[in-house]
């Protein structure tokens, strides 16, 4: 899961990132001596003076996306990861988790200039398709190790702004095939608070529609999933979603 993002705009082409001791000295990876890493501190070459670099966190599944170009331990003496740049205009820190080392994976989508490095703890090891809808395919995930909940899948789906169409024909199909399967009495409580989570990612990748609008749609796609009785097949899921998409653009 994401517990973090930060974007920093750099001037040197080197993002540092490890334990929230003092920055001694790093290795850039990829690098054979990135291994030896353990309670130091490593360096990722990105682009410089041009956009912000987007640093994002994970905890276990995330993304299977570009390149991985470290994987070992690293100690963190207080839990926290630390990233900043070069020259120390941007400093962010993040609790990870009990102190002592973790396992880091660090995914980069250019290994000469990266525009996005993805930190990922404590990986696992089993990688699981985001996308039950061959039409409207997703990134699969990578470092799953336990079968995920449907809340967790939901947030994973609405993580990313890219694909927007496909994020939200998987996410209505998910609360589809979530919603005729659930016979509790918190049910239609729930249903309703999966649209307000397609609301609220709708705020960020469609910044112009207003909100009244978007819960306009929100309030179409909870009626529409209500009357719902089989989601198998995911038309109704395409059906929806395209109803709110012509809304959104």
């Amino acid at each position: 899961m994401r517990i973090a993002a930060v974007q920093m705009l750099v001037n040197n082409p080197r993002v540092i990132f490890g334990s929230a001791e003092v920055v001694e000295d790093f290795i850039e990876i990829p690098s054979p001596e990135a291994s030896l890493v353990e309670g130091g501190h490593l360096a990722a070459r990105t682009r410089a003076q041009v956009a912000p670099v987007l640093v994002q966190v994970w905890r276990g599944p995330h993304p299977d996306v570009g390149t991985v170009a470290f994987e070992g331990s690293v100690k963190l003496p207080d839990g926290s990861l630390f990233v900043l740049d070069a020259e120390r205009l941007t400093v962010f820190s993040r609790k990870c988790g009990a102190p002592g080392s973790h396992r880091l994976t660090v995914r980069l989508d250019d290994v000469a200039e990266a525009s996005r490095i993805d930190l990922v703890l404590d990986s696992g090891k089993n990688r699981m398709e985001l996308s039950k809808l061959d039409a409207y395919p997703l990134p699969a995930l990578a470092g799953v190790s336990a079968p995920l909940e449907p809340a967790d899948i939901l947030n994973l789906i609405l993580t990313g702004f890219d694909r927007p169409q496909a994020r939200l024909v998987n996410a209505v199909d998910l609360i589809i095939r979530e919603w005729v399967v659930d016979t509790s009495q918190r049910a239609a409580v729930r249903r309703s608070a999966r649209v307000r989570q397609i609301i609220e990612w709708m705020r960020s990748v469609f910044p112009s529609v207003e909100l009244s609008e978007l819960r306009r749609l929100g309030g179409v796609i909870d009626r529409e999933v209500a009357g719902i009785a089989d989601g198998r097949d995911g038309e109704n899921a395409v059906r929806i979603s395209d109803y709110a998409f012509k809304g959104l653009i």
